[in-house]
């Protein structure tokens, strides 16, 4: 298991009130006790430092002994699996493998004469294609998924428009493919995991780790099924659990080593844990790279202006972070130097995501309200 306590602080030596942080806490047990989510784990940074972290419920409650969480529970990260498909983005971008303004089409021929092949990797990795926000991939009758978004027309002219859309990360985890010859869970494996000592995140979690899992359940393609160790994206699961947009299973403790790499490099330096970006390709992620009439996203991010960013009140309006639908979330503010990890699997309950959406705005608020 990934281990975090030999690189903590107390919470009032890094600027923030442990009161502040415990009622914190007592926001998600309210979420908990509301039946939100079975499972809920935490961890904050300060400066590159865990703050406070912890874990609430139960990831696992068939049978007749349930599975507590922990703070090394796994989760589906549903959509986080997105900054790191763009992360292994900026790195081809650093090694000279691709630029950002090349199209489609340059890495699958087969998209010639089709509206996708024209657009490009910055269109894609700032959802400004055109493309359709979602598609049902999995009920297609073609030969594979880029084949069906490869027919799929456009709803708007590249680059005139904001649409959150799976379709150009599934994309982008195939160019990846195509560019290095490195399956995508491998690649990850190798520049990103690996290096990190992230030993917890895969694609695709084997057997014997399914009793570290928290469930998920209600798939509109697995009705009644409850899901232990198979990605709840209906997508993703067609393209046997691997793709761009989804299929990350990770825990807290692992998503921190993530964020400290790629925020707070002089921590990551002094604690032994790489560098994945140089400083100037990082700025490419921390900021966001679109017009904001257009939207607000950088390389893989959410950023301000959009509404899909849930850093609450307080947070500077330089934080950027990334959600998933399973209910996870991992937030960066740069000015105060702040980061929230907060994992759930909220999709035991078949909310629409109204109410775990304003989990995480409140404890956005309660954790930023902390900082003295």
């Amino acid at each position: 298991m990934s281990q975090i306590e030999d690189w903590s602080g107390k919470p009032e030596t890094l600027g923030l009130e442990a009161d502040g942080l415990r009622r914190a806490e007592a926001i998600l047990r309210k979420g908990l006790e509301a039946g939100i989510y079975p499972a809920a784990v935490y961890a904050v940074l300060r400066d590159g430092k865990i703050a406070a972290a912890g874990a609430m419920g139960v990831a696992q409650h068939d049978g007749e002994h349930p599975i507590v969480a922990e703070p090394w529970t796994v989760f589906d990260m549903a959509s986080l699996t997105k900054p790191v498909a763009a992360t292994l983005l900026l790195q081809c971008v650093e090694r000279g493998d691709l630029h950002l303004g090349m199209r489609v089409v340059d890495f699958l021929p087969e998209s010639a004469g089709s509206p996708v092949g024209a657009i490009t990797l910055f269109q894609l990795a700032t959802h400004t294609s055109g493309l359709p926000p979602w598609k049902p991939l999995y009920k297609s009758e073609r030969d594979s998924a880029i084949e069906e978004i490869l027919a799929t027309d456009l709803e708007a002219e590249p680059g005139t428009r904001y649409a959150y859309c799976d379709l150009g990360y599934i994309l982008i985890g195939e160019i990846l493919q195509r560019v290095t010859g490195v399956k995508l869970d491998k690649l990850a494996r190798a520049r990103i995991f690996a290096p990190l000592g992230m030993i917890d995140s895969t694609y695709c979690p084997d057997e014997s780790v399914h009793g570290t899992i928290a469930v998920t359940a209600n798939c509109p393609w697995r009705e009644g099924l409850t899901l232990v160790g198979q990605v709840h994206d209906a997508n993703a699961h067609s393209m046997n659990g691997i793709s761009g947009h989804a299929g990350l299973f990770s825990t807290a403790p692992d998503m921190a080593r993530f964020a400290v790499s790629l925020f707070y490099p002089e921590e990551a330096a002094r604690l032994g844990i790489p560098a994945l970006l140089k400083p100037a390709t990082a700025r490419l992620a921390a900021t966001r790279q679109t017009d904001p009439a257009v939207g607000g996203h950088s390389i893989g991010w959410f950023t301000m202006p959009n509404g899909m960013l849930p850093r609450g009140d307080i947070f500077s309006k330089r934080t950027f972070g990334h959600t998933g639908f399973t209910g996870t979330l991992l937030l960066h503010d740069p000015e105060c130097g702040v980061t929230v990890i907060l994992l759930t699997n909220r999709m035991v309950n078949p909310a629409d995501g109204t109410n775990i959406g304003r989990i995480r705005r409140l404890f956005a608020n309660a954790i930023a309200g902390t900082m003295i």
